[in-house]
């Protein structure tokens, strides 16, 4: 991770100016309310992206490094804003992380995305002057709400509209929603949200079976069977998954992505070869909804087929697997 952050400020500063998700600062705010301030403006973005304010960079974006003095600590400014009273007692959260950049000090306030926007103080403190309660602070490209001012209304109401997931695409909306499994019955073979009936997900048999994968023979029970799973929005198809039933109906789950490592000298052939999933897929999302773990038959099914899976958070780390497995083939074989 720290390598990744390194390698996303290095490019903020080459680009020799601001954004709507990044800031220079040459130095640590001298004062805490302008600090939540600029804390305030990030966390109330309307885009889907952690915001850094890079200190020790000048507006410029020449590497200045960070003054020693006045320089904040991660704990201190998570005390600070535990003490300021946000509305809906929502509260901004926070990182921050060093890293070195031509051999100088670089420090970065991370402030993650959110989807409790918008954050606005519900009580001033006696200590701010200018920072207001009830005002929405935002940042459209690379303007900050002055502090004396509030946003204005396309900017609250698109905050809104992130808090309700309306600024999402349709298809981002309806996976996010398959967390909350309560927001769904199912009808004859067609999932439908409570809430927008117009997210569905339709399940159809695939009828030309094909062969079995080697997962289907780690099951107590080989039988398996396939299905075609459509994400719609009222009558359009989204994106198909094909879906994999094994265990004489215990388990279903979407097939699970090839993986390759070393090429033979034959045309389409590899020594390596696995099955796996990653974490931030829809495919593993639509497994999680899915799968019913306080179902024992079900669990044992699931427990089966992991065995023989491979689960990756990310496709970075499902890169970094494959590139270990290329450079210790006398350890695998």
């Amino acid at each position: 991770m720290k390598e990744r952050l390194k390698r996303k400020i290095i490019h903020l500063i080459e680009s020799k100016s601001e954004g709507d998700y990044w800031d220079f600062k040459q130095e640590w705010h001298k004062d805490n309310e302008r600090l939540i301030h600029d804390i305030l403006c990030f966390t109330n973005t309307v885009h889907d992206r952690d915001c850094y304010l890079i200190i020790g960079v000048s507006d410029k974006g020449e590497v200045v490094g960070v003054n020693e003095e006045g320089r904040l600590k991660q704990a201190g400014i998570l005390d600070l804003l535990s003490n300021t009273v946000f509305a809906g007692d929502f509260t901004p959260e926070v990182m921050v992380d060093t890293i070195e950049i031509e051999d100088k000090e670089i420090d970065i306030l991370i402030i993650f995305n959110s989807y409790t926007v918008p954050y606005y103080l519900k009580k001033k403190s006696k200590k701010y002057q200018n920072l207001r309660e009830g005002f929405i602070y935002t940042r459209v490209g690379d303007r900050n709400t002055p502090i004396k001012q509030n946003a204005t209304i396309h900017q609250i109401e698109m905050l809104w509209k992130k808090r309700f997931g309306l600024t999402q695409a349709p298809l981002v909306q309806i996976v996010n929603r398959l967390e909350n499994k309560t927001e769904w019955i199912r009808n004859e073979g067609t999932y439908y949200n409570i809430y927008k009936p117009e997210f569905r997900l339709v399940e159809e048999y695939d009828d030309e079976r094909g062969r079995g994968q080697f997962y289907v023979y780690s099951q107590e029970n080989s039988s398996f069977s396939y299905k075609d799973l459509s994400i719609m929005y009222n009558q359009t198809i989204l994106k198909d998954f094909q879906l994999v039933v094994l265990d004489s109906g215990r388990f279903e789950t979407p097939v699970p992505e090839w993986g390759y490592v070393v090429k033979e000298r034959r045309v389409g052939c590899y020594k390596y070869t696995y099955k796996y999933y990653l974490k931030n897929s829809i495919e593993y999302k639509l497994q999680q909804f899915f799968f019913d773990i306080s179902n024992e038959e079900e669990l044992y099914a699931k427990n089966n087929f992991d065995e023989v899976i491979l689960y990756f958070d990310n496709e970075e780390e499902r890169l970094e697997f494959e590139s270990y497995i290329k450079n210790n083939q006398n350890i695998v074989d």
